[in-house]
C-alpha cells in the first residue's frame, strides 16, 4: 500500500513526508483520524473505491478493513435514534438520470455527510450571499445536488453511521460517515428553482442486509466450485475490465502452479474468456480446448467446469458464425447441465444467456426470447438483486426486440440493462459501452440525433480506453459517431 502511495506522490515532498509519518505512527485504532486528514490516504482510498479497481482495493485492503471496524465501533457506541444528514455533490447528467424515486442506491465507498446543511451546501458551491448555485440550467451537463439523508435506527438497525467530528482534523464540519456498502432508498427528487440545485431525499434502508446476504450466499456457492485464486483473476477481467492485468495474472499462475494442478483447467478457461472479450477468437478456442482436454480426465466430478468450457467454445463458434458447431456445443452443455447439476445451480442462467444470444445471431428470435425469458425468471427468483448476468439477459433481449422492430420494448430492456451495469460494474466498463451504443442506435432510428450522439460518445469514451484498437465494437461506435456528426 505504501509503495503505491509513494509512487503516486513521488514528486510531492509534502505528501511523501505524511506517508513516512503514517508508516511510523499508524495504529488500527487511529484509522478514522488518518482517513479524515486532508492528504494522500483520503484521496487514494476513495480513488480505489470509486474506480472499483481490484488491484488497488487489494493493496489498500488492510486499511479499509481497519476503517470499517472502527466506524462500526464508534457507531455502536453512539445512542442517537434518528438524525437528518446532508451531502453536497456535483453529478454529471447521466449520473443524475440513474437516480429515480423508489430505487435503492448503495455506496461503493465511505459516504461522508454533515449534520449541518450549511456545510453541505458550501461543498457544492452555494453562494451564501445570493443563496444560489452557479448553475442556471437544470439540463446542463454538470448538476448541483444536495442529498438529504434521514436515518432511523429503529427501522434500519444495521445501518452503520458514525459521528466522527471528535476524531476529525476539522471538527467544525460536523462530519458523519456511513460505512462501506450502506444502502438507501430514494423517496423524493425535486429541483429547487430558487437555489438552482437538485434536492434528493433518501432514507437509510435495511435492505443492505438482504442484498449483502444474497451476494454472500451467491459467492459462497461459487467458491464451492471455483478456487478463490482463480476468482481473483476473474474479478480483474469481469469487474475491473483490466484484461491485460488479468491475463498476466493467469499466465503467472500457469508458470508457478504444478503441471498436474487441478485448477490449471480453469486458468485456461478464463484465459479463453479474456481472449474472447478482446476478439482474439483463435487464441480463445485454443485455451478452451486445453481446458477441455484437462477436464475430461476429471469427469464426472468436474461436470460443472466441463459444461462451462463447452459453453465457452459454443459462444466462440457463434461469434465466428459457425452456427452448426455453436449449437452442437451449446445444446450438449445444456443437456449435461440438466442431467448432472441441481435445477437451481448458479451456472444455469449464464448458459441460457449464451444460448439465447446464439439464437439471436441466427435470427431465431422466438427461441431467443423464450430462452432469455427462462434466464430472466432464474435471475429474478434465485440470484442476487441486479446481478450483472441479469443485465446481460436484458441487453440481449433488447437486441432481439430491436431486430423484431419493437423498439419500445428494446428501449426499456436497454435502459434497465444500463442501470444494472452502471450500478454493478461502474461507469467505465466495456459492457456499459455496448449498451450505450445500442441506445444510440435506437435514438438514431428516431432521428433524435443529439441524444444518439451523446450515447455513442459515452460508448467511445470507454471503448477507446478499454478495448484494443481492432475491436469490432470500437469500430462500429466510431462509424456511428461519424454518421451522427453529419447531423450537427
Amino acid at each position: 500500500m505504501l509503495s503505491e502511495c509513494r509512487a503516486y506522490y513521488s514528486n510531492d515532498p509534502v505528501q511523501l513526508a505524511r506517508i513516512n509519518e503514517f508508516e511510523r505512527k499508524y495504529e488500527s485504532k487511529d484509522a478514522i483520524r488518518w482517513y479524515t486528514k486532508p492528504g494522500f490516504l483520503f484521496y487514494l482510498v476513495n480513488k480505489a473505491l470509486r474506480s472499483q479497481n481490484i488491484w488497488a482495493l487489494y493493496k489498500f485492503r488492510y486499511f479499509i478493513i481497519d476503517l470499517c471496524y472502527r466506524l462500526e465501533e464508534v457507531s455502536n457506541s453512539q445512542s442517537f435514534s434518528s438524525i437528518r444528514l446532508y451531502r453536497g455533490a456535483k453529478l454529471n447528467r447521466d449520473e443524475l438520470e440513474q437516480l429515480q424515486v423508489g430505487r435503492l442506491v448503495s455506496t461503493n465507498g465511505f459516504l461522508s455527510c454533515s449534520s449541518d446543511r450549511y456545510i453541505a451546501e458550501m461543498f457544492i458551491g452555494i453562494d451564501h450571499m445570493t443563496d444560489r448555485s452557479s448553475s442556471h440550467n437544470r439540463d446542463a451537463w454538470q448538476q448541483f445536488v444536495l442529498f438529504i439523508i434521514d436515518v432511523d435506527r429503529r427501522t434500519s438497525t444495521n445501518t452503520v453511521v458514525a459521528d466522527i467530528s471528535h476524531q476529525s482534523d476539522i471538527p467544525d464540519e460536523n462530519e458523519m460517515i456511513f460505512n462501506f456498502g450502506s444502502t438507501f432508498i430514494i423517496n423524493e427528487i425535486c429541483f429547487d428553482k430558487d437555489k438552482c440545485i437538485w434536492l434528493i431525499q433518501m432514507s437509510s434502508s435495511s435492505d443492505n442486509v438482504r442484498i449483502h446476504d444474497e451476494h454472500e450466499n451467491y459467492t459462497l456457492k461459487r467458491l464451492q466450485q471455483i478456487d478463490p485464486t482463480i476468482m481473483f483473476g476473474h474479478a480483474l477481467a469481469d469487474t475491473d475490465s483490466d484484461f491485460g492485468q488479468s491475463m498476466s495474472y493467469f499466465y503467472r499462475l500457469l508458470r508457478t502452479l504444478p503441471i498436474d494442478h487441478v485448477e490449471r483447467l480453469n486458468i485456461y478457461y478464463y484465459l479463453g474468456r479474456i481472449y474472447r472479450f478482446i476478439e482474439k477468437f483463435e487464441e480463445s478456442l485454443n485455451c478452451f480446448r486445453c481446458a477441455r482436454l484437462l477436464v475430461r480426465r476429471l469427469l464426472p466430478e468436474r461436470m460443472f467446469d466441463y459444461c462451462r468450457i463447452l459453453g465457452g467454445m459454443g459462444t466462440i463458434y457463434s461469434h465466428l458464425e459457425d452456427s452448426e458447431r455453436a449449437f452442437k456445443l451449446l445444446t450438449q452443455a445444456l443437456r449435461l447441465q440438466k442431467s448432472s447439476l441441481p435445477e437451481n445451480h448458479t451456472e444455469i442462467p449464464f448458459h441460457l444467456n449464451r444460448l439465447g444470444h446464439a439464437y439471436f445471431k441466427v435470427k431465431q428470435y422466438g427461441l431467443a426470447l423464450s430462452t432469455l425469458d427462462s434466464a430472466e425468471k432464474f435471475f429474478q427468483t434465485k440470484m442476487p438483486v441486479d446481478h450483472q448476468g441479469y443485465a446481460q439477459t436484458l441487453h440481449t433481449m433488447g437486441l432481439v426486440y430491436r431486430a423484431l422492430g419493437n423498439e419500445t420494448k428494446a428501449l426499456i430492456s436497454f435502459q434497465e440493462a444500463l442501470r444494472m451495469r452502471y450500478s454493478s460494474l461502474g461507469k467505465n466498463h466495456p459492457l456499459l459501452a455496448s449498451t450505450y451504443y445500442q441506445l444510440s442506435l435506437i435514438h438514431n432510428d428516431h432521428a433524435e440525433y443529439e441524444i444518439a450522439l451523446d450515447y455513442v460518445q459515452k460508448s467511445l469514451n470507454i471503448q477507446s480506453i478499454k478495448l484494443p484498437h481492432y475491436h469490432s465494437e470500437l469500430k462500429l461506435s466510431k462509424e456511428l459517431f461519424q454518421r451522427l456528426q453529419q447531423h450537427q
